[in-house]
């Protein structure tokens, strides 16, 4: 396969999700670990998001297979989702994540969020 024939990583991404992606643009709030067992807070853009993860893009070192906390208020939400994350990839500071621990309340709303989305985007 030559190189101008080579399908775009966010393409090929995209065939192997299992959810689709809407397209979005939030703030996040994500709970990194730092010095001395302590921990800090470092903020960001949410980008595409899907029942199953998010991309973010955050000015800050990520390691690849951890799991770190992170806040995000959805569209269509009046409340702020505080969730556990893992980081599955990585390109510069643009981030994939997946959804480990959201409690049943939050899974709603993001299960809805995606259909009001889905209706939306579709038009």
């Amino acid at each position: 396969m030559t190189e101008e024939s080579t399908p775009p990583e966010h393409a090929q991404n995209a065939e192997r999700r299992k959810f689709p992606r809407y397209s979005i643009d939030i703030a996040i709030k994500v709970k990194v670990p730092a010095a001395g067992g302590l921990s800090t807070y470092c903020f960001g853009r949410g980008g595409d998001v899907g029942r199953g993860g998010l991309s973010i893009h955050l000015p800050h070192e990520l390691i690849v297979g951890k799991a770190i906390d992170l806040t995000m208020t959805l569209p269509y939400s009046e409340r702020a989702i505080q969730c556990r994350v893992v980081v599955r990839n990585r390109e510069g500071f643009k981030y994939g994540v997946e959804f480990k621990e959201l409690r049943p309340d939050d899974h709603e709303m993001l299960m809805e969020t995606c259909r009001r989305l889905g209706v939306v985007q579709s038009i």
